[in-house]
């Protein structure tokens, strides 16, 4: 995975995911959302002045409702691979704000 690049098409699940973690989150407040959500994914921890600043989402996010085990993988297959990592987290940013 060194080399590897992050393409989305390569992750059908983790797509499919990213796609109700998006709806489902499309109507909470905008504040650290990617922050939020791409943290969570990445390491199951989240800054206290994010939770303060929209408990709404990162209570939805930390309880278990959405199923991301196939997005955190993804995270977890990546650790040595700075440059998908940033491909993979600039991805789900885009995707979480696009409209």
């Amino acid at each position: 995975m060194n080399n590897e690049k992050f393409d989305s098409a390569n992750y059908p699940r983790a797509m499919s995911e990213l796609s109700a973690l998006k709806r489902g989150t499309s109507d909470t407040p905008v504040y650290f959302k990617v922050e939020i959500i791409v943290s969570f994914l990445k390491n199951h921890s989240l800054n206290v002045a994010w939770v303060e600043a929209n408990p709404s989402l990162s209570r939805m996010i930390t309880s278990g409702f959405f199923k991301t085990s196939n997005l955190e993988s993804i995270f977890d297959a990546g650790r040595n691979s700075k440059s998908f990592l940033k491909e993979y987290e600039a991805y789900i940013s885009n995707q979480i704000l696009e409209n």
